[in-house]
């Protein structure tokens, strides 16, 4: 090149091709930066580029055809943004000229050919895209044959033989650079890298660009051959491969003219256009005809396509074609969701696919938010709302897991900033934070939710006189009427939530609000109810049922429960006879279970076991079940039933689910045969062995079909992918391993009821390790127990009084992270003394253990380390433990009569933590108190299991129990002296964005805490009092609000004959929980026992009448409520009413308790399982 200005406007002319200025005003600049048109640059370029006229006609006319068809389209743009009035799957008129466009476009096309002498590729190329846009697409496919081979970029970098290449003659550039990253000192505003300077980017879009034009002809020609055009498209993969992984991605870092830095969108705009257009049609084509079971690195698969798009996506701003990426988002999006549930499940099954589409959704949410605005009155703003659905099927095709549920609520939140009260938007809300964890805000959802399409319905309905066949038309905000069929399903999972929330909350006032908002709800579903649709109405049927007996839990009434579970009972034989399904017959058992003149145990186990082979894969089904057996005393089948339950929670918590074996077999049972045909099998395996899946795999390729049916001219509504609704949510990670626990937990109880005591005491082991696997991460479980931190000197093993031993380690947040994982060796900890106490429990001939002096010394405080204990120190507050009392009175004695009840507080059944059972007792975490059957001589045997060793404790905190007076935690200097292990500093609070995570770790300490209980009551049967102690100290500090640890403490000391520390205990017990029915029916076994006598004497004193009379009022009003069909309240008011001198209700109330002991299970349904899925 001989001069710097032929150089400069040799660049400024490649600079402006590429970057498609074609309507700029002044696309260049001078050497001195004066500011050129289009006319002005070519005129400069032919002064000082001598020789190359027809280049800069070539250009010219380059330029002239781009307006000629950015003119076509209804934008009048150059991006290209319209979009047919076919669709947008359709080819349309792109990149053709209307008749009155084509005289000009004529006249260039005869300019062109004029040029043609040389036959040069670059005259070919801009001839074929002439011919292409004036309607020849057989005459555009010649010329481009001549060009011969377009994936050949290097047939049109610079050369000396060419001339009209608009490449630069000999001499010009010192830099002939194939990089994409190379850089040129210009004077240009836009500057230009090597490879634009050099022609290589040129070069590249006009490539990129005959391609495109020729897989367009073929699809004008061969329409009814669309593998044709595909591979035509195909043949630019080389090109984008270059494309897509050699420019760097640069953005411009602000939107302003005063930018210097365009980013490389503008650099080769021209370039992105033609790519953009290439790809989109090819992914069009390929979601037509290309399987998605193609490999995903398959070269030409759609994958790839879809990689290739999203990989130059990355170079374009949100305003770059928001219409035609839309269209590839969304069919990107649906083939994920599609190929996610069509496959098969197996063990090498990628989950990228979500990171992907996460990705892709984070796309195309800047683009909605960019090209989509608020909506005017009337009108909605459709493509926000399908892109809603979109996201919701992206999540259900990803298992619909509630806990990762939360970037669609974060969609679902941005869509309500560009939506009008959308019905699809609080629809999807109410069911997504109901699972993850934000109630109040699924009922406030729901609320709106029927407002809205109820005002809209009305608006709909005064427009029109026939609502049906109106449906098409644009009633303005009538418009917004959900389907009769959504607004059904909708308001019954909202009752069904309510009827949840309701049998979980301990205020009774509330809970009986939420139960008739619930019916509410039903009421309103009927309404537009299609009496035809059969499972619909089975719905609605079952949904009522569910209110029934709610309403009869939250009512408290006698005098209307009867009629309350009478009316559930027939709603589900309804539902049952209608449309059959594994929750209705769940339900019609559970109301069959309950105590009643319905009661039938035997129906209900057939309508158990038909849930469970109706829904293999649902824990609580085959629990209910192993209940059900188990009250009928059938235990080795209700033992079966369990453990298959168990591994049906635990199928998707474990790491690798194709452990489990396949079985066909058929278990005979006691009440008949239970088919377990995959019951407990996830994956099943090759005959052969193996992966079954695999081999399958590897026999027969798997078709998954095609994204887009070959005729379809639009892309369906996103709502199509949605899974139909379900009579439930789906269960929660967590929520599933709540069940196991539960599972486990029953069977423990059914193993101790068959077995006794001494038959759990491993077992116990086995659960504490399963549950330090599965939630050992989330649970604060280091021993904070004062054992740990303190042993007396009697006890202390010699290698810690003697120094040689060391304390247990710490374990850190990442051990406790992999601790599930990595197995590593646990100190072990000290073995405890063993104490063989028996027996164990009240209820039998429990031997005086205050007339032992070991036990009086530990009374009186006299024991070698004094500890601080908020029941034992003498100037301890007692008048909260009178406060209840007096209180207690005072509700007892309100108004004339002698004997009424309490405030409705008092004893309504929160779940049922206790049942003192007239029959064997059990250890279930709601029945901690029952009265235990006697521990026979064989028992006295130590039994030394460490839990702590199991969950892996450190020692740095007392439990409150003794180092607590109420609430206060303290200690004397002494004690501190005595401290071995120094305390760790506290764990930081928990910010408010923790809130869930809090929750759940809440919830965690509760399981836990039940844990201990259950194993403390163990123990206690056992005679293992002090171990039973620790157990309790242990439950306290997992859960310092369980109401459960005080009733545990209460019989502990019952069982060491301290009448007056459980008396406390179980009055702190209902200071936490008034309505705790196991607290309420112990503190009135108290009440009703005989006294000591005070003096000494052998000879005990009856109860006092005030208290007879206290316990009588509680357990009259506990009957009526919450403990209506708990034996021990019954029996114990029988007792009460004896004291009073009223024998008839005391046979009475004899009756009713024995009827109900008759048909009680190892557990209580409604604790070990809950009446409602």
């Amino acid at each position: 090149m001989s001069n710097p200005k032929e150089r400069h406007y040799w660049t400024q002319l490649r600079t402006v091709l590429t970057g498609g200025y074609w309507d700029a005003s002044f696309p260049a600049k001078a050497p001195n930066g004066a500011p050129l048109t289009w006319s002005e640059l070519l005129r400069k370029f032919n002064k000082h580029c001598t020789g190359y006229a027809e280049v800069a006609e070539l250009a010219s006319q380059t330029q002239a055809l781009s307006l000629l068809v950015a003119a076509n389209a209804s934008d009048k743009g150059l991006e290209g943004n319209d979009v047919g009035s076919e669709g947008p799957l359709a080819l349309g008129d792109e990149c053709t000229l209307p008749e009155e466009r084509i005289p000009e476009a004529l006249n260039g096309l005869n300019t062109l050919q004029s040029l043609q002498s040389s036959k040069t590729e670059s005259v070919r190329l801009a001839l074929a895209y002439y011919v292409y846009a004036l309607g020849r697409p057989s005459e555009c496919l010649s010329l481009l044959a001549e060009a011969g081979d377009l994936t050949d970029v290097q047939r049109f970098v610079p050369t000396r033989a060419s001339s009209t290449t608009l490449q630069v003659p000999s001499g010009s550039l010192t830099s002939s650079s194939s990089s994409w990253t190379g850089s040129f000192a210009t004077t240009s505003t836009i500057p230009a890298s090597s490879d634009i300077s050099d022609g290589k980017a040129w070069a590249t879009t006009e490539c990129i660009r005959s391609i495109c034009l020729k897989g367009m002809s073929h699809e004008r020609i061969s329409s009814t051959s669309p593998q044709v055009a595909l591979q035509a498209y195909l043949t630019a993969l080389p090109l984008l491969k270059s494309i897509s992984t050699d420019i760097p991605c640069s953005l411009p870092a602000n939107t302003s003219a005063a930018s210097t830095d365009p980013g490389s969108f503008m650099r080769y705009r021209e370039l992105w256009r033609w790519t953009e257009r290439l790809l989109r049609r090819a992914i069009i084509l390929s979601a037509r005809i290309r399987d998605l079971s193609e490999a995903t690195d398959a070269p030409d698969s759609i994958w790839a396509l879809f990689n290739y798009y999203s990989a130059c996506s990355a170079h374009w701003p949100p305003s770059f074609r928001p219409e035609h990426r839309s269209t590839v988002l969304v069919l990107h999006l649906r083939a994920l969701i599609l190929r996610a549930r069509r496959s098969t499940p197996g063990k090498d099954k990628s989950r990228r696919w979500i990171s992907t589409a996460r990705s892709i959704i984070q796309e195309y949410r800047a683009i909605l938010s960019l090209s989509t605005q608020f909506p005017r009155a009337g009108e909605r703003n459709v493509k926000v709302e399908d892109f809603v659905d979109l996201c919701v099927a992206v999540w259900e095709a990803d298992g619909a897991v509630g806990e990762y549920v939360g970037w669609v609520i974060d969609v679902l939140w941005w869509a309500t900033r560009l939506t009008f009260n959308s019905y699809r938007v609080f629809r999807h809300m109410i069911r997504l934070l109901f699972v993850s964890g934000d109630p109040e805000l699924a009922k406030r959802m729901l609320r709106l939710y029927v407002q809205v399409v109820s005002k809209a319905r009305e608006a709909r309905i005064a427009e029109s006189d026939d609502v049906r066949n109106d449906a098409s038309k644009n009633l303005g905000t009538g418009t917004d009427v959900d389907t009769d069929r959504n607004w059904v399903c909708t308001l019954v999972q909202g009752s069904r939530m309510l009827c949840r929330l309701a049998l979980h909350e301990s205020d009774y006032g509330k809970a009986l609000d939420e139960a008739k908002e619930a019916g509410v709800m039903i009421e309103k579903a009927k309404t537009r109810l299609d009496t035809d649709d059969k499972e619909l109405v089975a719905m609605v049927a079952l949904g009522e049922g569910i209110w029934a007996s709610t309403m009869a839990h939250a009512e408290q009434n006698p005098l209307t429960r009867t009629t309350r579970l009478n009316h559930a009972l027939q709603l589900f034989n309804t539902a049952v006879g209608t449309y059959p399904s594994p929750s209705i017959h769940h339900h019609l058992a559970l109301a069959l279970s309950r105590p009643g003149p319905w009661q039938n145990l035997q129906e209900a186990i057939v309508h158990a076991r038909s849930a469970v082979e109706g829904d293999s894969n649902e824990a609580r089904h085959w629990h209910l079940l192993g209940l059900l057996l188990a009250a009928t005393g059938d235990w080795r089948a209700a033992k079966a039933v369990l453990e298959l339950g168990i591994e049906a929670a635990e199928a998707d918590l474990s790491d690798d689910d194709d452990d489990v074996p396949a079985s066909s077999t058929t278990e005979q049972h006691g009440n008949g045969t239970v088919n377990v045909k995959d019951y407990a099998t996830v994956h099943g395996t090759a005959e052969n062995g193996g992966d079954g899946d695999a081999a399958s795999a590897q026999a027969t390729p798997q078709h998954l079909g095609t994204v887009l049916d070959s005729e379809t001219k639009e892309i369906p509504p996103s709502a199509s992918l949605l899974l139909p609704p379900s009579d439930r949510p789906a269960s929660t990670r967590y929520q599933r391993f709540e069940y196991a626990l539960q599972t486990r937990m029953t069977l423990l109880a059914l193993t101790e009821y068959v077995e006794g005591a001494e038959g759990v005491g491993e077992k116990w082991l086995e659960v504490f390790h399963w549950f330090r696997e599965k939630r050992g991460v989330n649970v604060d479980d280091r021993r904070k127990s004062i054992d740990s931190r303190r042993v007396s000197l009697d006890t202390r093993p010699h290698s810690v009084l003697s120094g040689q031993g060391r304390p247990p380690t710490i374990m850190s947040q990442d051990e406790q992270t992999t601790g599930a994982h990595e197995k590593t060796p646990q100190p072990e900890m000290p073995t405890p003394i063993p104490i063989t106490v028996t027996p164990a429990s009240p209820g039998v001939l429990t031997p005086d253990f205050s007339q032992d002096p070991s036990f009086q010394d530990r009374l009186n405080g006299n024991s070698l380390e004094k500890r601080s204990n908020s029941l034992d120190e003498k100037d301890r507050d007692v008048s909260r433990g009178k406060k209840v009392k007096d209180a207690l009175k005072t509700g007892v004695h309100k108004g004339q009569a002698r004997i009424s009840t309490i405030s409705k507080k008092i004893g309504h059944g929160v779940g049922r933590r206790n049942s003192l059972s007239l029959k064997r007792s059990t250890s279930a975490p709601g029945e901690f108190g029952a009265i235990p059957y006697y521990v026979p001589e064989r028992v006295k045997q130590t039994i030394t299991v460490d839990f702590n060793s199991v969950l892996n404790h450190a020692p740095y905190q007392a439990s409150s129990i003794h180092l607590r007076q109420y609430q206060s935690i303290h200690t004397s200097q002494q004690d501190l002296q005595l401290l071995e292990v120094p305390p760790p500093p506290p764990s930081p609070s928990p910010t408010p964005s923790d809130g869930q995570k809090s929750r759940r770790v809440a919830k965690d300490s509760r399981l836990l805490s039940d844990l201990w209980l259950m194993s403390a009551a163990t123990f206690r049967r056992l005679g293992k009092i002090e171990q039973a102690k620790g157990a309790i100290q242990e439950a306290e500090v997992r859960d310092e609000d369980n109401p459960a640890v005080w009733v545990q403490l209460g019989l502990y000391y019952v069982a060491l004959n301290n009448r007056q520390r459980a008396v406390e205990s179980f009055r702190k017990a209902l200071f936490l929980s008034p309505n705790d029915v196991s607290a309420t029916i112990h503190l009135c076994r108290l009440y009703l026992s005989p006294r000591s006598d005070p003096s000494g004497s052998p000879k005990e004193q009856p109860p006092h009448r005030a208290e007879v009379d206290l316990a009588a009022g509680l357990l009259s009003d506990l009957t009526q409520g919450g403990g209506w069909d708990v034996p021990e309240a019954w029996y114990f008011l029988a007792k009460a009413y004896k004291l009073q001198g009223r024998r008839d209700r005391e046979r009475e109330c004899l009756s009713f308790s024995l009827a109900l002991t008759e048909s009680r299970g190892v557990r209580d349904i409604g604790v070990a399982l809950g009446w409602c899925l």
